[in-house]
């Protein structure tokens, strides 16, 4: 997060994914509950600076991913879940990340709530974020009670 690589960072590593067939890798794996995707930073070493990002897809119960792939389980969490505006492709990643300041900025100072350190935030990505037109894509972040 210094300097604010992961805003170039991350739709460059989406674009890369899309465009060069490990997206349709993915999706062609009969294990996975749904088409939906999951852009998640989880926790990495240093003082909130440093992560890891991946996407995913969920996993049917029971079913093993290849060894090609590498497998993660989301600890649980409570989630304030925000939904980005409908907007056009060329818009969307400004809009990912605009919802990404509007929260850390706006919501979770004056929420009473505060961010769950050590848990994974992550983006959802449904059909409602096909095509090119009126896209929408879901922020999960991790909250917990501010401590009074």
């Amino acid at each position: 997060m210094e300097e604010e690589e992961n805003r170039k960072d991350i739709p460059a590593f989406w674009v890369d994914y899309m465009q060069d067939g490990k997206m349709e890798k993915l999706h062609a794996l009969d294990c996975i509950q749904s088409h939906g995707e999951y852009g998640a930073c989880l926790p990495g070493e240093g003082a909130g600076v440093e992560f890891e990002y991946i996407i995913g897809v969920e996993l049917k119960p029971g079913c093993q991913a290849p060894e090609a792939f590498s497998v993660r389980v989301l600890p649980a969490a409570t989630y304030a879940v925000f939904s980005t505006p409908p907007s056009d492709r060329k818009d969307f990643v400004g809009n990912i990340q605009g919802m990404w300041r509007y929260v850390f900025q706006q919501w979770l100072p004056a929420s009473g709530y505060e961010y769950d350190e050590g848990k994974v935030d992550f983006e959802y990505y449904d059909e409602r974020s096909m095509g090119d037109k009126n896209l929408v894509c879901d922020l999960y972040i991790p909250v917990k009670k501010k401590k009074e």
